[in-house]
């Protein structure tokens, strides 16, 4: 006969959210009709697989998940023993237990060939109702157990894993952070040190001037400036040094709709005695996107640092040009700034995102404001490019994701 599939409710078991599958092989049509009937019952969550023959069985079994096999000894063709020893050889049902449905006689022999054959267990006919259902129950139970374990395995494995790259990302944050304070150790051993030595040598000259009975005032003068200026440069990398750290508490910034014509508008007016100084233009185009959701204050500190450098490195041959637009690519919305300025080595790019580098002595600044774009950037999942060329230009492309 054919395999017969038809989902037939076993005994009050433990229910799972797939039917357990019960395989029952006889060469006699009645006999599985009475072990079905015998075994069903009403809201359980088995599914009885039929089969009518060995070769029949083994196809099954190799088909479907089976949780256990009621199989008959006596069968034309391939009996139950050389059925059992089948599936005793192949890796995905070797573990199914086997029960031996049979009429012979309790002998040994026949027990024993069973048990070496792969059986774990034996029924004699006629059936007992009660002994049968307790015996298919307690196997079943065995196989939701055995499952509840696996899956219980394989969420342990997963959460392992999650925990693995978990602390591979904090390693490498960790690994980050140690560079930066390395970095920071370096800033404060020279670009604050500069400073503090200046305004240390300008109070001795500014006392010995004092210390004359007749001071010059406009030499005076002329230390007290200096003795600002040195104060101010100190500030400013003071001030860097602390934006830095402020980026290890970037996840607490909220993020809201932001228009970068807004922003960008913003940003010029802070900086607008440096547009005037070096005479820049500044081309707008936000035509294609016009907002985007994110940290107001993260995206405005990147446009600060792009477009107030854009200003900065430009060429003493040219009136300086910046284009500032944005466009969408794949995932992301792209900020771009293009200048006409002093471009940078193809030797140096690499090295224009590090913490505190700066490639031209002659411009004023501590080297942090590109590494912070960069740190921003990446913190949600975006990138920063450059493109530039030595005497002709750069260009910056930060590719942001909305958060």
């Amino acid at each position: 006969m054919d395999t017969d599939h038809d989902i037939l409710p076993i005994t009050t078991l433990p229910t799972s959210t797939h039917p357990v599958k019960i395989l029952l092989v006889d060469d006699k049509q009645e006999n599985l009709v009475s072990l079905v009937s015998l075994l069903s019952e009403d809201g359980d969550n088995t599914e009885y697989l039929l089969a009518s023959s060995g070769e029949e069985a083994l196809k099954v079994a190799l088909q479907e998940e089976i949780a256990l096999i009621l199989l008959d000894v006596q069968m034309p063709g391939m009996n139950g023993y050389e059925v059992a020893r089948y599936l005793r050889d192949i890796s995905k049902t070797r573990d199914i237990p086997i029960i031996f449905v049979t009429a012979i006689n309790q002998q040994d022999v026949h027990v024993m060939e069973g048990f070496e054959a792969g059986a774990v267990d034996f029924l004699f006919k006629p059936l007992h109702p009660a002994i049968t259902k307790a015996k298919v129950a307690a196997f079943v139970r065995f196989y939701l157990q055995k499952k509840e374990v696996e899956l219980a395995h394989k969420r342990t494995q997963e959460i392992n894993r999650e925990l693995e790259e978990r602390v591979k990302a904090r390693t490498a944050e960790l690994t980050r952070v140690n560079k930066d304070l390395d970095n920071f150790v370096y800033t404060a051993s020279h670009d604050l040190k500069a400073p503090i030595n200046n305004i240390e040598g300008l109070a001795v000259a500014l006392r010995e001037v004092l210390n004359n009975p007749e001071p010059d005032h406009g030499e005076l003068n002329i230390i007290m400036h200096m003795i600002q200026d040195a104060i101010g440069r100190f500030k400013h990398t003071l001030m860097d040094l602390t934006e830095v750290a402020k980026l290890q508490h970037q996840d607490e910034t909220p993020s809201e709709s932001v228009r970068f014509a807004e922003l960008i508008d913003d940003v010029t007016m802070n900086i607008q005695d440096l547009i005037l100084k070096y005479d820049a233009t500044i081309d707008t185009d936000f035509s294609e996107v016009s907002e985007i959701v994110f940290s107001r204050k993260n995206l405005r500190s990147i446009i600060y640092n792009l477009v107030s450098n854009a200003i900065k490195y430009s060429s003493p041959e040219r009136q300086p040009l910046i284009e500032v637009s944005t466009y969408r690519e794949n995932a992301y919305t792209v900020f771009r700034v293009k200048d006409n300025g002093l471009g940078i080595r193809s030797d140096d790019k690499k090295k224009v995102f590090d913490m505190f580098k700066r490639l031209h002595a002659h411009v004023e600044g501590t080297g942090v404001g590109l590494a912070i774009v960069k740190r921003i950037v990446e913190n949600c999942d975006g990138k920063i490019e450059c493109d530039s060329e030595q005497g002709k230009g750069s260009e910056f492309r930060v590719y942001l994701k909305e958060v």
